[in-house]
């Protein structure tokens, strides 16, 4: 028995009138799409990816592509018409697109060639795309497309807000001789959404399923993501377990300390063959818990705002599920790995295991020559979550919200699943001895029993210190107390001070040449 398909009958009577499928009545052919069951799944997504695809090419309002005599074919069958696709035969323009991505599984944003060794990088499947739909030529460059972007991150770090720019085939033409005056608000709010090629949903069909387009905007010919970017903003996630666990009012006195333009060689990794200017302006830094409930963003879209349990009610021996707090960096330009080294000082002051006036030291170069040796925090965590332009709106179809909301809630509810199977766990092995039940689940006469949380468990303070000290980089012995393991930063080896690192490049140089 075939199952009714539940998506918008709007969207697929859209396809419709843009495609020619064959099939008069229109509400016969939204049923026989709709109508489905487990067989015809695959028939189903092989249909509507052909009328989407007709959808957006560019044969309305544009040349005909050409022959498909060549006979080559795609993995679906369809045929290929690259060799035949004439791009000076289409209008361009310069569109900035608004980028999202989980980069766990990527050595970087940034292509630099590393493709070539296999290794993947977010820019590079971006590049990819654009081309395989046709928004760019098959042998385009960064260069000759006019490519560019807000920012590079590093291996392991996602990104809400990245933006690129880059020179792609439209169907409104716009005068990009650099000579034009330009009022991108304007010109965007005059476009109709059906006027133009809808690039997050054909962008987004040929990306890999952690990387999406959400938004775009027509931008002048002049436009550079790198520097029209008016701020970056940056968030640090972690897992707050409550009350008792980081003191968040010390944490907040050290990143108060940061705000402002200083030298911050000793929060950075230190690259002293490009990087000879060290300051830098961070316009904001704090942390945000669910207590600050009205600022902004500070619980996010779920609600997983800072305290313990993601309500707001942190409970130093609640056994359920921690809430999400981070983190907040905003300011003009970072230096590398500079927001993981200052989340790393930040955990350590809330640990206690530093003052909040370690902070000022640090800035101080007089009582920090050196940089301190210390592990910076974990990758995975930061988020670039958002790069500010001015006179820049972003714009996202009706069509492409639809699937984007489809495709985050999706991968939403597949972390939240895989998430609530370590919550489960934790709940078991927290309880330690049970009282009354034996070992809880169900008992002889088929009553279901939870037993009770042994005075001896760990607490919620324990465990938001366990967390900190891995973001802090600080080793935890067993039972998790790495108290005396701690050696105060001031006390700490030291790394090579910018000079003796520019002697030592020098002297690699001589001994090259020599």
């Amino acid at each position: 028995m075939s199952e009714r398909y539940t998506g918008s009958d709007e969207f697929l009577a859209e396809i419709w009138n843009h495609t020619n499928v064959g099939v008069d009545n229109q509400e016969d052919w939204i049923d026989e799409l709709s109508a489905i069951g487990v067989e015809g799944r695959q028939q189903f997504a092989r249909t509507l990816r052909a009328a989407a695809d007709a959808l957006d090419a560019p044969t309305r309002h544009t040349p005909s592509v050409g022959s498909t005599s060549n006979n080559k074919k795609r993995p679906d069958g369809r045929a290929r018409n690259d060799d035949n696709f004439d791009f000076t035969k289409y209008p361009s323009r310069h569109v900035a697109l608004h980028v999202m991505y989980a980069g766990w599984e990527y050595k970087g944003f940034a292509s630099q060639g590393a493709e070539q060794s296999g290794v993947a990088t977010v820019e590079e499947c971006l590049f990819r795309a654009l081309k395989r739909v046709r928004l760019i030529a098959p042998d385009a460059t960064w260069k000759n497309c006019d490519y560019t972007r807000c920012g590079r991150t590093d291996a392991g770090v996602s990104a809400v807000g990245q933006v690129v720019s880059a020179k792609l085939r439209c169907r409104v033409p716009f005068n990009d001789d650099g000579e034009s005056e330009f009022d991108s608000t304007t010109f965007n709010e005059s476009i109709a959404d059906e006027d133009e090629i809808d690039y997050p949903a054909t962008l987004n069909r040929a990306l890999p399923q952690d990387i999406r387009v959400i938004g775009w905007a027509y931008v002048s010919p002049r436009f550079s993501a790198r520097f029209a970017c008016d701020f970056r903003h940056y968030k640090y996630f972690f897992a707050n377990w409550g009350a008792g666990g980081l003191d968040f009012k010390a944490m907040n006195d050290a990143a108060g300390r940061l705000v402002g333009e200083h030298d911050y060689r000793n929060f950075c990794k230190m690259d002293a063959k490009n990087v000879h200017n060290y300051r830098r302006r961070i316009n904001s830094c704090r942390v945000v818990t669910a207590a600050d409930a009205n600022d902004d963003g500070a619980r996010g879209a779920m609600g997983l705002g800072g305290n313990g349990n993601g309500n707001g009610n942190g409970n130093g021996n609640n056994i359920n599920t921690p809430g999400v707090a981070h983190i907040e960096v905003i300011g003009t330009a970072f230096l590398w790995h500079q927001v993981r080294c200052i989340a790393a000082v930040l955990f350590l002051v809330g640990l206690g295991r530093e003052p909040p006036s370690i902070v000022s030291d640090m800035l101080d170069l007089t009582k920090f020559p050196r940089k301190p040796q210390y592990e910076m925090a974990p990758e995975e965590p930061l988020t670039l979550w958002r790069c500010a332009f001015g006179g820049v709106r972003f714009r996202t179809s009706k069509t492409a919200r639809a699937q984007l909301e489809l495709h985050a809630a999706q991968c939403t509810h597949r972390h939240m699943v895989r998430a609530g199977v370590w919550a489960e766990t934790l709940a078991h092995v927290r309880v330690g001895e049970y009282i009354g039940g034996g070992c809880g689940g169900v008992d002889y006469d088929g009553e279901i029993t939870h037993g009770h949380l042994d005075n001896g468990a760990a607490t919620a303070e324990a465990l938001s210190r366990v967390t900190a000290l891995a973001s802090a980089g600080e080793g935890v012995a067993a039972g998790g107390n790495a108290r005396a393991a701690h050696v105060p930063l001031s006390r700490r080896a030291t790394e090579p001070t910018y000079e003796e690192r520019v002697e030592q490049i020098e002297r690699t140089k001589k001994g090259r040449t020599s």
